[in-house]
């Protein structure tokens, strides 16, 4: 799809939202604002949704598009061009002047320029990758996954046909298990090697895409995509939208998701993340989505050791040190609670980082002075003790 087409989407979409039947320059500019953002920082979209509030419109189920919007989009080939229009309705419907700002070799704006950040090398983007605890199974799918994109890459560079490689991937695991972390990570390569034109990505999960009745659910769903094009959409335990079985609104969303995976299959990636057997069911749930997730990864709970290291590098970050008795304490409570499952992930690990600055610092302020050279390290006075595993209730074999 053109710049042009993906505005008139996103206008027709805002249109949609707001109940109106004519498409008019309004609904343009909230396109525009939504894919420039920054670069006309002089509109808020808090303002534009409070002006087409008080647009009436009759209830209609169609929306036509006025002869001025016509015009207005079929004139936007390029940023440049976008941003020329913005100023323009700006100033005819909202008194508002932008300041169109052009590059000192006074080129036009291209998707290059409006990266969420600067690109960095892939071979950096791997190192960091590949710094992180565990995941080695994940690092080395990550890493395939590139290697392809970059072959297909060379072989259209020579004039021979591309290899069908999709840019959607399936993250399976337990929460916590670094499947946000490595979705950003795929957002950065896939841009430093030039399959998206922005590394941003949009995380969302089923509160975000499902709205109270059916009909409203398609829109929403459309505005995130709109805000994820051209970088990552992530979606967080997208097997909840199967399991609506009562008025559809998952088979709603899933069925804009899948058509927008076609439509923007060449600047838009989608991935979907959660439990292992769940997905499953989800990807099976609808051919689409069986047919476009061809990227399957799963993510394992770390180990005991691996949590450790998690910890360590909690304290490095945050300049505290652990005592020798300390961490000898700490792998004893690892070992007695055994976290796996939900438990067994970096946020359980943060969370009893939380818990022993607690401890110090509750020891630290008995004497009623709390001083520094007392909050730089941990003992084992800090880690708590592990609490009893609870036995089922009821009545057993030997019970009696």
């Amino acid at each position: 799809m053109s710049l042009s087409d993906d505005i008139e989407e996103i206008a027709v979409s805002t249109a949609k939202k707001f109940d109106h039947n004519e498409l008019q320059q309004l609904h343009i500019l909230y396109a525009l604002k939504k894919i420039l953002g920054e670069k006309i920082p002089e509109i808020a979209l808090s303002e534009l949704e409070e002006k087409l509030s008080r647009v009436r419109s009759n209830s209609s189920n169609t929306i036509s598009i006025s002869e001025d919007a016509k015009v207005k989009i079929k004139s936007i080939n390029s940023f440049e061009d976008a941003l020329n229009v913005a100023k323009d309705i700006a100033s005819t419907h909202l008194n508002i002047d932008i300041k169109v700002q052009k590059e000192s070799n006074d080129s036009a704006l291209t998707t290059q320029e409006i990266k969420t950040a600067e690109v960095r090398p892939l071979n950096e983007l791997l190192s960091k990758m590949n710094s992180l605890v565990g995941l080695e199974g994940v690092k080395q799918s990550i890493s395939s996954l590139i290697n392809t994109h970059q072959a297909n890459h060379v072989r259209m560079t020579e004039g021979m046909t591309k290899i069908p490689v999709g840019l959607h991937c399936i993250f399976t695991g337990s929460p916590g298990t670094g499947k946000t972390t490595v979705a950003r990570s795929v957002a950065d390569m896939y841009n430093a090697i030039g399959l998206l034109p922005t590394n941003k990505v949009v995380e969302v999960d089923r509160a975000s895409l499902v709205a109270g009745y059916v009909g409203q659910t398609a829109i929403r769903v459309q505005e995130v995509i709109n805000q994820a094009i051209g970088g990552v959409l992530f979606i967080d335990e997208a097997y909840s939208l199967s399991s609506d079985t009562g008025a559809g609104f998952g088979d709603e969303a899933i069925s804009t998701l899948v058509k927008a995976m076609e439509d923007h299959r060449e600047n838009l990636a989608v991935i979907v993340a959660g439990y292992k057997d769940p997905m499953k069911s989800f990807i099976d749930s609808n051919q689409g989505l069986k047919s476009r997730f061809q990227n399957v990864i799963d993510f394992p709970d770390y180990t005991q050791g691996e949590l450790s290291q998690i910890f360590m590098n909690l304290c490095t970050v945050n300049e505290m040190d652990i005592s020798d008795a300390g961490l000898a304490k700490l792998k004893k409570y690892l070992a007695d609670v055994n976290p796996i499952g939900e438990l067994g992930n970096a946020r359980f690990m943060r969370n009893l980082f939380e818990k022993m600055f607690a401890n110090l610092s509750n020891r630290a302020a008995s004497d009623g002075v709390i001083e520094i050279n007392e909050l730089k390290e941990f003992t084992d006075l800090d880690v708590p003790t592990a609490e009893p595993r609870k036995t089922a209730l009821g009545f057993g074999p030997n019970q009696t």
